[in-house]
């Protein structure tokens, strides 16, 4: 598994365990959209968090032989 699946997984997982209880306390059919719509929106943006993370290239190892 990569790692921006797995800080994706991470992130999704926790808010929306987090976010079931809440959804479960208030016992209404709008909060469990809100919880899926938020879980997905914060796992996209931690996805894309890693991912920009890894692909960094730094300027010096771009010319090697100078």
């Amino acid at each position: 598994m990569k790692s921006e699946d797995k800080a994706a997984l991470k992130a999704g997982g926790t808010t929306f365990l987090l976010g079931s209880l809440v959804a479960a306390a208030l016992a209404h059919p709008m909060s469990w959209i809100a919880v899926a719509y938020g879980t997905y929106k914060i796992g996209k943006a931690a996805r894309q968090s890693a991912k920009s993370r890894a692909t960094i290239v730094s300027p010096k190892e771009d010319d090697l032989f100078i």
